[in-house]
């Protein structure tokens, strides 16, 4: 459901509120994902595929991110998912904030340091991931892919979303290669980590976020 078809359902406080919660939740997300990046110790799996986009192509992190989460929205006409100012919010915001972020953050070598980076970064993705979804104004194209065909299988969207990952990593570590994406910090052990406690943390928390809508928004796991 867009914006607009919004409006006349609820009252002026409600839907500023939900657009700042949005916004605040999209650069949380970005924010997130640049001290991943930083921290060099594995990304998640749809990253580790952003990662071999912008290696092969020359462009950021972010130019990358948007780039594939527009593949995602042109799939939203055949399959027929209505699309929220949050699918594109979330589809750029993020991207902005991690290439601004990867310019600003000073190179990290000691691994207490680039620990801490990805405890900060993982909790800062889960956190804003769950206020963007509870905003309740569209999910990001993927997830709003992935919740599409886990409704037209009639099963949860636990399986399509590891189905997701597992095939965003293998292209991913395939198109850098395996021992390249070792040495860049792009596949470690936070890979597997992030991979696993993310969509259940997100989930989680999506509760203590989520406000009252016409159109509840699914969850990630």
């Amino acid at each position: 459901m867009t914006l607009r078809a919004l409006r006349p359902l609820l009252p002026m406080p409600v839907r500023f509120a939900r657009v700042t919660q949005m916004i605040d939740g999209t650069v949380l997300m970005g924010a997130g994902i640049a001290l991943l990046v930083h921290a060099r110790l594995g990304l998640l799996p749809l990253d580790v595929f952003h990662s071999a986009v912008a290696r092969h192509t020359g462009w950021t992190i972010g130019g990358a991110f948007v780039a594939t989460q527009m593949v995602f929205l042109v799939l939203y006409v055949p399959l027929g998912i209505r699309w929220g100012a949050g699918t594109i919010t979330a589809a750029l915001v993020p991207a902005l904030v991690c290439d601004v972020l990867a310019t600003k953050l000073p190179p990290v070598e000691h691994l207490l340091v680039r620990a801490g980076f990805l405890l900060i970064g993982a909790a800062a993705f889960a956190l804003g991931a769950a206020a963007y979804l509870g905003a309740g104004l569209g999910a990001l194209p993927r997830d709003g892919v992935m919740a599409e065909i886990a409704r037209r299988r009639r099963t949860s969207l636990a399986p399509v979303r590891v189905t997701f990952d597992v095939a965003s990593l293998l292209l991913g570590v395939g198109a850098i290669g395996p021992a390249t994406a070792v040495q860049l910090g792009v596949l470690g052990p936070a890979s597997v980590v992030l991979a696993l406690l993310l969509g259940p943390s997100i989930s989680h928390l999506l509760p203590y976020f989520t406000r009252s809508a016409p159109e509840p928004e699914p969850r990630l796991a």
